[in-house]
């Protein structure tokens, strides 16, 4: 692919990334819907609560999701991509995006938000490990 190409699919799954924020992602308990931005929020101050180490370890694990991401999104935007960086950020990054399903009750929480922002994860990861490869570093 061409420099060209690969800034316009950069584009593309960056504001798909960036569109999964303003939809509605989650349902709450009183049927309020709260927008994927509210959710991180939530999320983030979420701090407050953490008791212990493994406690704060599972905090980051689900809140820097979003900044691996970005830094896959990053990186993919580079010439030359290292692959191990890339595959750890991508395990990391798909995985913790995942723990947002299983820590929920049931899917009717889980909105359109959540749903595009996990295909925007896993078609970025895609395209960085796709960039890694082509361009083998390690």
């Amino acid at each position: 692919m061409s420099a060209k190409t690969n800034r316009i699919i950069l584009i593309g799954l960056a504001v798909l990334f960036m569109l999964s924020f303003i939809l509605p992602s989650l349902r709450g308990p009183l049927g309020i819907e709260l927008s994927g931005f509210s959710v991180f929020v939530a999320n983030i101050a979420t701090v407050v609560f953490v008791e212990d180490f493994y406690d704060y370890l599972l905090f980051l694990y689900t809140a820097l999701t979003n900044v691996w991401v970005v830094l896959l999104l990053i990186w993919s935007a580079r010439i030359k991509v290292k692959t191990v960086p890339v595959l750890i950020l991508s395990l990391l990054a798909f995985t913790s995006a995942l723990s947002w399903k299983f820590n929920m009750e049931g899917d009717q929480a889980l909105l359109i938000g959540y749903w595009a922002w996990i295909i925007s994860i896993v078609l970025i990861i895609s395209f960085a490990i796709y960039r890694s490869f082509r361009n083998h570093i390690i």
